[in-house]
């Protein structure tokens, strides 16, 4: 696995924690770098539903990483926006359609005035 940047997972680390676990970053580097594929699929879960941006999940992971998590988030999640993201991740990176009705009025809109 290629060397993961220690800044990004500093930003990660910190958009996720809020401070309440015995996790460091430096756990969270040795899990991205180690071979545990379900590890980092966790690690991937919980960026993808607690940081508010993506920037940092997009610097830890390649595309061909992120695609293949993405394709495995096929249960609807508890929260609104964890499910409108866990969506669009994956209509972005494995083509996947799914309706999402908060987002609905401003596709049609858009395709409307084009």
């Amino acid at each position: 696995m290629a060397r993961v940047d220690i800044e990004a997972v500093n930003r990660a680390f910190s958009a996720c924690t809020w401070g309440n676990t015995n996790d460091t970053p430096q756990d969270w580097l040795k899990t991205l770098e180690g071979d545990d594929e379900d590890a980092r699929r966790r690690l991937f879960f919980r960026i993808l539903t607690e940081s508010p941006e993506s920037d940092s999940l997009r610097a830890l992971f390649d595309r061909a990483t992120i695609a293949r998590f993405a394709q495995a988030l096929n249960k609807p999640l508890h929260r609104s926006f964890a499910e409108r993201r866990r969506k669009v991740w994956r209509y972005l990176y494995c083509g996947i359609k799914e309706p999402i009705p908060e987002l609905d009025w401003i596709i049609h809109d858009r395709a409307d005035h084009a």
